[in-house]
């Protein structure tokens, strides 16, 4: 069909609409599309006659809070959608599609399920103390209770690698002038970004770029070179350098692999523990370096032919998961979800230190407070601003 303005003027001749009617949809409501050729201006005009129509703009993440209240998903599967918008490496991208598969959400409804069934034979047990039922000996629901407890706290400690992969984080190229740099940087990201030139001090200004490697999505700075500024705009950059240094999770200290690296490696100002020592310019040593014991973070590279980057690359992901690198069937929280998983484990150890003492109120209690906060994640049990929260941080439209 067209799209017209209401004076009869013709915005758009060709358009679609499409109906869906719920609970089918998305959001489980019944729903109209229009796909207008994708001008800036015809979007443009025909949102103006939508909205002088009696329409109006929906609220940051409002599709997916209502396909929530709706019940077309939990607010894992929810929360899934604007991380996979986000996404800023392939593997931040399977966790959200993951997410939003719902395994995540299903499991937690599993438990809190098991919860309920432990809670009303404790409630039982105190509604109806002279009866002689076929209760589950008090070692049996404390086992039971410590397994998931145990589950919870080991999805917790997750947290940090869904923070990794939904945020990125900060990697900084940092050394002394004229150790290339620019150089690494432009080969990583497989482009000139940064001008490269054999005069100490041409980068004066701190570079970021987007970038992802293995995997992990990276906010890539490039440094002025660390030295005795000459001027004052150098020295701003190199000031800039060090808080980039200070501020970054990983540092990739870059050596001239001629020069005396012990004198280099000192000069770095950063923590030990973030550093990735890299020799560069290793094509111009005259012999290839010494094999190096695993446990030593100095990698040989040579940004003009590549050399050495998958050897780096092998020693950023060591340094970045810790050990600890997500498989494909693993879920790696947020710091919402981190925060509630250890509460309910917490309340859970609660519970079986009162089945120790048959507490059975008290147990009763904490149990009853664990699915609260199980709730919390999966939407059973939320404020409505926390909710509102939580969807704010979608963009329009989704």
């Amino acid at each position: 069909g067209r799209l017209k303005h209401a004076d009869g003027r013709i915005i758009d001749s060709q358009c679609l609409a499409v109906k869906m009617p719920g609970p089918h949809s998305y959001t489980g409501e019944d729903v109209v599309e229009l796909h207008c050729h994708g001008g800036a201006l015809v979007a443009h005009l025909t949102l103006q006659e939508l909205l002088a129509a009696g329409c109006r703009l929906a609220e940051p993440g409002e599709f997916s809070q209502r396909a929530f209240l709706n019940g077309k998903m939990d607010l894992t599967q929810a929360e899934a959608v604007a991380d996979l918008i986000s996404a800023g490496s392939e593997m931040a991208l399977q966790l959200a599609n993951q997410q939003m598969q719902g395994k995540f959400g299903r499991r937690l409804t599993e438990i809190y399920h098991q919860l309920t069934e432990i809670r009303m034979e404790i409630e039982s047990r105190l509604d109806f103390p002279e009866e002689d039922l076929d209760w589950q000996p008090p070692e049996t629901l404390r086992s039971s209770l410590s397994m998931l407890g145990q589950e919870l706290r080991s999805w917790s400690g997750s947290r940090r690698q869904g923070e990794i992969l939904r945020h990125g984080i900060a990697l900084c190229l940092a050394g002394e002038p004229n150790v290339g740099k620019s150089s690494l940087l432009n080969i990583i990201l497989g482009h000139d970004r940064a001008i490269v030139s054999e005069t100490p001090g041409t980068t004066r200004d701190s570079i970021e770029v987007p970038v992802s490697i293995r995997g992990i999505p990276l906010r890539l700075v490039d440094t002025a070179g660390l030295r005795a500024a000459g001027d004052s705009i150098e020295r701003q950059g190199i000031e800039r350098s060090q808080q980039n240094i200070a501020a970054a999770a990983v540092v990739l200290w870059v050596m001239d692999a001629a020069g005396d690296l012990s004198a280099q490696m000192a000069a770095c100002p950063a923590a030990p523990d973030k550093v990735i020592y890299v020799a560069n310019k290793a094509d111009q040593l005259p012999e290839a370096p010494s094999p190096l014991a695993p446990s030593e973070q100095l990698v040989y590279t040579c940004a003009l032919t590549g050399e050495g980057l998958e050897q780096l690359y092998d020693a950023l992901e060591k340094k970045v998961w810790q050990g600890k690198c997500l498989s494909e069937n693993e879920f790696a929280v947020s710091a919402r979800h981190a925060e509630a998983l250890e509460k309910a484990a917490g309340n859970l150890q609660e519970a079986v230190e009162q089945l120790s003492t048959e507490s059975w109120e008290l147990a009763a209690a904490a149990l009853q407070q664990a699915q609260t906060a199980l709730g919390s994640i999966t939407g059973q049990s939320i404020s409505p601003d926390i909710l509102g929260g939580i969807f704010a941080r979608f963009c329009i439209g989704k």
